[in-house]
């Protein structure tokens, strides 16, 4: 359950609307008190001193907006979610940058709602990060010597403005750190803008960085600004970078060196002051000798690079994380699970976690999910046997198929299809699902590969 300490304030001139979110929440644990407009809801919050505010954006005596501006003048740090039922870029590039913690679309999802609540409701209460401290890096990541000189590197750098280039495998935490070397620079006070480069497809890709004019396309029928803009004093983190396409590679590396962008259809420069920081799970070195990636951007994009080290040589890590998980897992499920059992623990030191630290919070919140009392090893529901970066079910020994009585032709052309079949499975996972980024890595076609993918069992 919520801490019932938190108090929500909730503005909305739509009763049926703040009738909803009341019982939403209530039933969430919060406590709740409400206003029809920002009048009432300014006066709500000097007296009952709210741990978030949630507004709706169009109110009756002044727009949400406004009510942000001075709620943020008499409590800074309040976070406060602004909710709309004409959502568009630019209101939420505005809303964030005034300070607005989420900016979310009418109508919405219950769960998506209080999950977003709850995030806020915890950067709320996290203090302020100390000159010079690691900004919570090790009490996420752990302490042991491999994070340790990873976190020495994020505090050396982090004051500077150096572009950062980040390079780890597929969920060890790339994101963790970038935010880290955000929050510990003296731009920390400006807006730190995630954008996923391997989900966004290649026509999209420029019109998301760079924003588009009225009219630049069809259905282009308002102007829009891009992730630069909503970055502009802060940091802009292009992550899985790898999967830019060569004439988005080009721009970029174009806005990196004049600092100024040009919106999709738009003639007029737009200057840009952002921190960039990239990050992927290849090594663009080799993508440059491939032929995939530019050399002059790899060089603007690397002023200094950081390794991240994957989670199986992090072994001192391992519980530590998942004691934390375990903790935010009760939080969310309002659950009281004890701890982990000694076989659970030796399991989760055994195993080699492809999937690193995503891949750690998935399993341990599952089995908070199913434990009552303690988790142990049945609960963590671990592939047996697994080795590491080994796909389940694939590469049956050599012996065996000997002893099945194949001719040489067959246990080659077995094996080949298990080589396949693998060299399938790691694409899929860096390009976290993303069919048309693992044609593109492979140098085949859309259809070859969705074609193999479901002859394998693979997702597709």
């Amino acid at each position: 359950m919520s801490d019932s300490s938190d108090v929500i304030l909730v503005v909305d001139d739509d009763e049926s609307m703040r009738r909803i979110l009341q019982l939403v929440l209530q039933r969430a644990g919060f406590r709740v008190i409400t206003a029809q407009d920002a009048g009432e809801g300014l006066c709500l919050a000097r007296t009952c001193g709210p741990s978030l505010a949630i507004l709706d954006y169009r109110l009756p005596d002044m727009t949400g907006l406004d009510m942000l501006r001075r709620l943020k003048v008499a409590s800074p740090h309040l976070p406060v979610i602004l909710l709309t039922g004409f959502a568009d870029l630019a209101g939420a590039v505005t809303a964030i940058k005034e300070g607005a913690f989420e900016y979310l679309a009418k109508p919405f999802d219950n769960q998506g709602l209080l999950s977003k609540v709850r995030e806020a409701l915890a950067y709320g209460q996290e203090p302020p990060a100390a000159p010079g401290g690691d900004c919570g890096l090790r009490e996420r990541m752990g302490a042991s010597p491999a994070i340790t000189r990873t976190i020495e590197d994020v505090e050396r750098v982090a004051p500077t403005d150096f572009a950062v280039s980040l390079f780890g495998e597929t969920g060890a935490g790339k994101e963790v750190v970038a935010r880290a070397v955000h929050d510990l620079s003296p731009r920390a006070g400006h807006p730190f803008v995630a954008v996923d480069c391997g989900t966004i497809p290649d026509s999209l890709i420029e019109n998301e960085l760079f924003g588009h004019e009225r009219g630049a396309f069809t259905g282009a029928e308002r102007q829009q600004p891009g992730k630069f803009e909503a970055a502009h004093g802060g940091t802009l983190f292009l992550d899985e970078i790898g999967n830019l396409a060569w004439p988005a590679q080009a721009r970029l590396l174009r806005v990196l060196q004049e600092r100024v962008i040009y919106r999709v259809g738009g003639t007029k420069p737009i200057a840009v002051d952002v921190r960039l920081i990239s990050a992927s799970n290849q090594d663009l070195t080799e993508a440059v000798n491939k032929g995939t990636f530019r050399e002059d951007l790899l060089y603007r994009l690397c002023d200094y690079r950081i390794a991240i080290p994957p989670l199986r040589t992090r072994e001192d890590d391992i519980l530590h994380i998942a004691g934390q998980f375990l903790a935010e897992a009760n939080r969310e499920l309002g659950k009281q699970v004890g701890s982990f059992t000694a076989e659970a623990a030796a399991a989760l030191l055994a195993y080699p976690w492809p999937g690193n630290v995503r891949q750690l919070r998935s399993v341990v919140r599952r089995a908070v999910l199913i434990a009552s009392y303690a988790i142990d090893t049945h609960h963590l529901a671990l592939p047996e046997g697994e080795s590491e970066r080994a796909l389940p079910g694939t590469a049956a020994s050599t012996s065996s198929l000997y002893q099945m009585g194949l001719s040489l032709k067959e246990i080659v052309r077995t094996r080949m299809a298990d080589v396949e079949r693998q060299v399938l499975f790691e694409a899929l996972q860096r390009s976290r699902g993303n069919k048309a980024a693992v044609a593109r890595m492979l140098q085949v076609d859309y259809k070859t590969v969705h074609t193999k993918l479901k002859t394998y069992g693979l997702g597709a």
